[in-house]
């Protein structure tokens, strides 16, 4: 099953029962450029054209996502296309301890390296003052 973003419009467009040409007018692109993007050909989409595509559908910009599962619930009115959204992507919110301990002691010693650098710096700014005073 095809789940890109060209297929989820062109859904989205025929459960509304709109032409291609209307729903171009409708989002301001030629129909053929409409068309490319519904057959696959353009992938690459411009943001401003998908916000106005989810304004007009009045769906979520995540339904467009790859990694969506949508329940299509289309009223008689055609008002929504869509319903819900469920994400199917589980995040993994953990992070071993030795990660962490490493992280940490990494900070700590950025921290005492930029304190070094702080340090040579003072230095090597008094040594040019003493070199100009002579």
């Amino acid at each position: 099953m095809n789940n890109g973003i060209g297929f989820k419009i062109k859904k989205l467009r025929e459960q509304k029962e709109i032409s291609q040409e209307d729903l171009a007018y409708h989002l301001e692109v030629s129909q053929s450029y409409l068309s490319k993007i519904e057959n696959g050909v353009i992938e690459k989409i411009d943001f401003l054209f998908m916000q106005k595509v989810s304004d007009f559908f009045k769906v979520e910009p995540q339904y467009f996502l790859d990694d969506q599962i949508v329940q299509n619930n289309t009223d008689n009115n055609h008002n929504s296309a869509v319903g819900n959204i469920y994400s199917t992507v589980t995040i993994h919110n953990t992070i071993s301890e030795s990660i962490l301990e490493n992280l940490i002691q990494n900070q700590e010693q950025l921290g005492k390296q930029q304190e070094q650098i702080t340090q040579l710096m003072k230095i090597q700014n008094k040594l040019i003052e003493n070199l100009f005073k002579k």
